[in-house]
């Protein structure tokens, strides 16, 4: 809007308790990514992202024990039998692991494509924006 930017007084000009003026710069700053970014890295993430100088880390075994809490409730959606001793075994739903694999071998929901030597980041990304048809899900049967 040409009235708006001819309503902005030199930065150097500007009295800092002039709402009108803010405003102003506001309308016409708001959306810029630099300024946008600088609000961010100057004034949001100190305030929200405190960095400690050391970190509290522990494994799943070390948090899933007795040595810190003496009730466990928890659930994960990677079926895994590595827990510790003392929260027994773990109780699959029956079926689940059959169904999950029958659903990924039919053919008429998934595929295996093979990915040739020397692939990258960028070159797996290229291949998936550019299949036809295209893909509905990426699943990573890692777990399994």
């Amino acid at each position: 809007d040409p009235d708006l930017l001819n309503s902005v007084w030199p930065l150097h000009m500007i009295d800092f308790k002039d709402e009108e003026q803010f405003h102003v710069l506001f309308l016409l700053l708001r959306r810029l990514p630099q300024v946008v970014e600088w609000y961010l890295c100057n004034h949001v993430f100190p305030l929200t992202m405190r960095f400690q100088p050391q970190k509290l880390s522990a494994s799943g075994q070390e948090v899933g024990g007795d040595l810190v809490f003496g009730r466990r409730l928890g659930f994960s959606g990677t079926p895994s039998n590595l827990l510790p001793v003392e929260l027994g075994t773990c109780c699959f739903e029956k079926g689940d692991d059959g169904k999950i694999l029958h659903t990924l071998t039919d053919p008429s929901v998934a595929f295996i494509d093979l990915i040739p030597d020397g692939w990258s980041v960028e070159s797996i990304l290229d291949r998936i924006a550019a299949a036809d048809p295209p893909f509905h899900a990426l699943i990573d049967t890692g777990a399994l």
